[in-house]
């Protein structure tokens, strides 16, 4: 049934529009912005109208700047010298028997050298030679023999500081959603944290004593547990007087230690994220990866790290971004590190293949830029060229092979032959 139109409705609404109009009108000039050039749109701009000349000198100038920074970044990445040595299966194919000379040569492929070698050198840097044996290493009141990589190597030219010692990791991901929050920061930074709040962080699994002493585990979390625990010497001279430069070097047939130290490896900032723990060794235990460090627990003769001074540390929880990553060891910014061959001891703790990667230490200077990267001046190169292609066409295009006269009206869509009505005939009114 449609609803019925009360009495009067058309003469009810017909006097509520005027009354609306009026209310318009009257305020009409108050709601009306001023007429002003700001408030109007009608300021003064520019626009810029791209011709062919604009159009030439932008791409020359792009190319111009891109070309000559790509080339400076790539000369200093070829100035950089580095020496990157992978030994991740040095405890099974190094010799372990035989005394102090069995060094046995390196496989091909694990060597990747960057020099400039002298003609005539004797110091080839792509051959190395390796031998494993056991060393105790002691921990607090615990002696534990562990097994060492010794690794032979040739430097062919003298090395100025600054002298980096990173190591290089393949296919561990520190970038996974749980492995990235899996810490404390209040731990870290000193704080006696309760386990009621250890219980409630994301330090789980890895929040108490998974041997079930109810004991926190610090530092708490699958970071810390996870770090890197490989341990290098650093790299000594061998054989000094009868090295290329024994002459001006020295005059015995004494090995010389080229000192690194492992301070000043990471931002000053770092330190102001960790702090000297407030716990005592009896409230807390070591990470379960640390037990061989920590074998008896953390006690008094082998109490908790500082973890404000302990900058290795400190670079570990520094997470890297993809699964291939370097991290600073240890440097030398003082000393020139003299062609000759050298050797540096590495601690075998850390077990990469138990996720299919692998690991390398990198010896290598410094340039302007940081350490050798070929990549930046690659891609400044690639768009320089473009830009030089891309400006080389508009020249012919614009200026040899088809020119034009810039704003002619004569190539509109309507002024094409084959537009309708493009040739039809317009007579004046009247005409014959």
């Amino acid at each position: 049934m449609a609803p019925r139109r009360r009495r009067g409705a058309d003469q009810d609404a017909a006097g509520q529009d005027d009354a609306i109009d009026a209310d318009a009108l009257a305020n009409a000039p108050k709601n009306r912005p001023p007429n002003t050039a700001f408030r109007q749109q009608r300021m003064r701009a520019w626009q810029c109208v791209l011709t062919p000349k604009l159009i030439v000198t932008i791409f020359s100038i792009l190319a111009a700047i891109y070309l000559g920074f790509g080339a400076y970044l790539t000369y200093l990445a070829h100035t950089v010298r580095d020496f990157s040595f992978d030994y991740t299966d040095c405890q099974k194919q190094a010799p372990q028997d035989g005394g102090p000379d069995n060094f046995k040569a390196v496989p091909d492929g694990l060597i990747s050298a960057h020099f400039s070698v002298p003609e005539g050198s004797t110091l080839d840097p792509n051959k190395a030679f390796w031998r494993v044996e056991k060393r105790p290493f002691e921990f607090g009141n615990e002696s534990l023999n562990i097994d060492v990589c010794l690794v032979r190597f040739n430097i062919p030219e003298d090395l100025k500081p600054t002298v980096s010692f990173f190591y290089y990791l393949e296919n561990f991901y520190q970038n996974h959603r749980r492995y990235v929050n899996s810490f404390n920061a209040k731990q870290l930074l000193g704080d006696a944290v309760d386990g009621a709040t250890i219980n409630g962080s994301t330090c789980d699994p890895l929040a108490h004593d998974p041997l079930g002493s109810g004991k926190i585990v610090f530092p708490c979390g699958i970071v810390a547990n996870s770090m890197f625990n490989d341990t290098f010497s650093s790299p000594v001279w061998l054989n000094v007087a009868v090295s290329p430069n024994n002459a001006r070097r020295a005059d015995d047939n004494s090995n010389r230690t080229y000192t690194m130290k492992d301070t000043g490896i990471t931002w000053p900032g770092n330190k102001d994220l960790y702090g000297q723990t407030k716990y005592n060794n009896d409230q807390i235990v070591p990470p379960p990866n640390w037990r061989d460090r920590y074998p008896n627990g953390y006690n008094d003769k082998n109490p908790a790290p500082n973890l404000q001074t302990w900058e290795a540390f400190q670079n570990w929880m520094m997470l890297a971004a993809s699964p291939n990553f370097y991290k600073l060891y240890q440097r030398n910014d003082v000393d020139v590190m003299d062609r000759g061959t050298y050797q540096v001891d590495i601690a075998l703790n850390f077990d990469t293949t138990l996720y299919n990667g692998r690991k390398s230490f990198v010896i290598t200077t410094l340039s302007t830029m940081g350490s050798r990267n070929i990549w930046p001046g690659i891609i400044f190169l690639i768009v320089g060229g473009i830009c030089l292609l891309l400006d080389i066409y508009f020249i012919l295009s614009f200026f040899l092979w088809k020119p034009r006269k810039l704003g002619d009206p004569s190539y509109l869509s309507w002024n094409q032959p084959s537009a309708p009505g493009a040739n039809t005939q317009t007579h004046a009114p009247g005409g014959l």
